[in-house]
């Protein structure tokens, strides 16, 4: 059976993974004592924030017979993207994007035109540099009868939703502005992304290697597993994902991690 390392083991984000992954034997493993699960079960792991980290990591890996790393945070990312080939050396998967798919990933609007060029649908966007773009952008996405979600492109996680109509404080768990506020927050970002929003949003997350689609995790079927095995292909990605659909229009994805 396949032995494979879980990073951020004091995250209960983490634990869903053994049954979206029930054919692999997991150890779990982060940089201090993890009290909810036996010592037999988890890996005391060097911080990301040691200079070697990578060189740490891969030795615990080959002392410990592990042969996948499912790293679950940003950071630790970051920094294994760049080593993806040196584990693959020694029959070692990890889990994420490698750097090509960490570049596209920063490009939405690249990665959204790339997509609709293929034939996947996306919500509607715009990307923006100036407030002249970003007033004919708003209209340009439906403003005033549409909300409208606004997110810098330094923090595409962060993301606000513009809508002078609305009464409460939040859509779907995110803040809803106006648009002169908007204005306000936004005025020193250079690079905004704009797209249209629908409080529908679903969320599926998948698994890819090497571009290919291998699992999926929901409980209800929010779209085909056709589309989401044709964007795997397109993006090439690897790794664990997560994918916002609104009406089967594709509004956001991410690599999933839970810190």
């Amino acid at each position: 059976m396949t032995k494979a390392l879980i990073t951020c083991g004091q995250h209960p984000g983490v634990y869903f993974l053994e049954k979206w992954f029930p054919q692999l034997a997991f150890v779990y493993g982060d940089a201090s004592f993890i009290t909810q699960i036996s010592a037999t079960q988890q890996l005391l792991l060097p911080k990301t924030e040691q200079a070697d980290y990578i060189h740490q990591l891969l030795n615990i890996c080959l002392n410990k017979q592990i042969d996948a790393v499912f790293a679950m945070s940003f950071a630790e990312q970051e920094l294994l993207a760049e080593a993806v080939e040196l584990f693959s050396e020694f029959n070692i998967n990890l889990f994420l994007p490698d750097l090509i798919t960490r570049k596209l990933l920063f490009d939405p609007a690249g990665l959204f035109e790339k997509l609709n060029f293929s034939g996947i649908k996306t919500v509607s966007f715009q990307v923006t540099s100036s407030f002249a773009e970003f007033s004919k952008a708003c209209l340009q996405l439906g403003y005033p009868t549409e909300s409208i979600a606004v997110a810098s492109l330094q923090n595409l996680d962060l993301v606000w939703i513009i809508n002078d109509q609305l009464k409460n404080n939040n859509l779907d768990g995110k803040p809803v502005i106006s648009f002169i506020k908007a204005a306000k927050i936004f005025a020193a970002e250079e690079l905004l992304l704009l797209r249209a929003f629908h409080p529908s949003n679903q969320k599926v997350y998948a698994s890819f290697i090497d571009g290919k689609l291998g699992s999926v995790w929901n409980s209800v079927e929010v779209v085909s597993e056709e589309i989401l095995l044709q964007i795997g292909l397109q993006l090439q990605l690897n790794g664990l994902f997560e994918f916002s659909f609104q009406q089967e229009q594709l509004f956001n994805i991410k690599p999933f991690a839970v810190k």
